[in-house]
């Protein structure tokens, strides 16, 4: 087996269990984020560069419904602790599951990539910021 059909049996094993939910199996193309009433201005970015096809951004009331990816108003403190690596690092070059969506699904350039991190750090003030205001945001 190449490492092409290697990585495409790995991207579509990944997209079984990221696309799973309680209720049965849901497509990709179904998996689309719920933007709660409330939704705080600043979210916008993530549903339009299509990181909510997986991930929810509960601070900005963003919650994708077939999401089993980290919520990434925690980004900042997740990637490190999964990862051993800082935000920054991770983006410059990604591994696992992200290497192939910010090479292929979400192709990323390096100015992009910059404004990403950007977001997620931004979102991660504003989740610290309301918990501090005693408003903690609930992260799945």
């Amino acid at each position: 087996m190449t490492n092409t059909r290697r990585l495409a049996a790995g991207v579509i094993a990944a997209a079984a269990l990221i696309t799973g939910s309680a209720c049965g199996p849901v497509r990709t193309s179904e998996a689309r984020p719920v933007v709660a009433p409330a939704h705080v201005p600043g979210g916008d970015w993530f549903v339009q560069t299509g990181c909510t096809k997986c991930h929810s951004v509960a601070v900005y009331g963003i919650h994708t419904l077939a999401s089993t990816a980290p919520d990434l108003s925690v980004a900042v403190e997740d990637v490190p602790r999964r990862f051993g690596r800082s935000l920054d690092d991770f983006f410059a070059s990604p591994t696992g599951t992200m290497a192939m969506v910010l090479g292929t699904v979400i192709p990323m350039t390096k100015d992009q990539r910059l404004v990403a991190i950007a977001k997620l750090k931004e979102a991660y003030r504003r989740r610290q910021e309301a918990a501090a205001a005693g408003h903690p945001v609930a992260s799945h």
